[in-house]
């Protein structure tokens, strides 16, 4: 039993961690970032080499490499992103190219793959059966990373005028609000995120250059069935599709989790289209 809920809690952190950052640009912004693997990846190889040729800790390396992905999601929304916001279709286009882009540079520059780092805390065993440490350390890394975007988005001014710009961004450049500047600073948010996501499961997966497209997938479908909410969404379709997969992985294999989590994708399309957050929207509604 003890492996079933260790399987649920190492899918939601994964699920979680994955998502944030897909989430966070597209809620406030309604873009689709198709870049978002390449920023996974781009955490991922620059805390190997940071640890494997810099010689730095791996805590060290972690907020190292997402503030340079930080700074790389910054430039990108200075360059192109800004003047395709009315173009979405484009957007969306100029996002895949870029990950291809980035994706072959990494290519060319460090070959097809990098060497592995050690994973931190060792392991323990329960009735045994072998269990890391550092996958509970990441359910902690996930919770910490809601709690952050949840006090940034609701407890700080920056938070207020995204929420804002969210809703209406004409009445909020009409209140005040620089909405470019804000827009800039979101969009190197969700880079953040998907930075510290690749540099968190540096340890635990071999880093090639297409070390985000295993994350990208189901990154999608936490944002379908989640729905455009940054916060709730990625929150409430982690849990539910963590529990699916982990508990379909846990009698099967993970072949079957991953089938259980396309199939309540598609249900959700079907009938709830506007995933998670239109169904507690409509919940409001009816209560108020």
């Amino acid at each position: 039993m003890f492996g079933f809920f260790f399987q649920i809690l190492s899918t939601f952190s994964f699920l979680v961690l994955s998502t944030t950052g897909l989430a966070i640009i597209f809620g406030v912004m309604n873009i689709i970032n198709f870049a978002h693997a390449s920023f996974i990846m781009l955490g991922a190889v620059t805390t190997v080499y940071l640890v494997n040729m810099g010689g730095l800790p791996l805590f060290v390396a972690i907020p190292i490499a997402t503030l340079l992905v930080a700074a790389v999601g910054a430039v990108l929304e200075f360059t192109i992103i800004r003047r395709l916001y009315d173009r979405k279709l484009d957007c969306l286009l100029a996002t895949w190219a870029v990950n291809i882009i980035v994706v072959q540079l990494v290519f060319l520059w460090l070959g097809t793959s990098q060497p592995g780092i050690d994973q931190p805390f060792g392991a323990f065993s329960v009735q045994g059966t072998s269990y890391n440490f550092y996958e509970i350390f990441l359910a902690c890394c996930a919770a910490m990373v809601l709690a952050a975007v949840f006090a940034l988005f609701h407890f700080t001014q920056f938070g207020l005028h995204v929420r804002a710009a969210m809703q209406n961004r004409d009445m909020a450049e009409g209140l005040g609000a620089n909405t470019t500047a804000i827009y800039l600073k979101t969009f190197a948010l969700g880079a953040a995120m998907a930075g510290l996501t690749g540099a968190l499961y540096a340890p635990l997966m071999p880093v090639s250059p297409y070390f985000g497209d295993r994350f990208l997938w189901r990154a999608f479908t936490v944002l379908i069935v989640g729905g455009a909410d940054p916060l709730v969404g990625p929150f409430l379709s982690s849990i539910a599709l963590g529990g699916v997969y982990g508990g379909l992985t846990w009698l099967w294999d993970s072949v079957a989790g991953s089938i259980g989590i396309l199939v309540v994708t598609m249900v959700f399309i079907r009938l709830l289209p506007s995933g998670f957050t239109g169904l507690l929207t409509q919940f409001r509604k009816a209560k108020a």
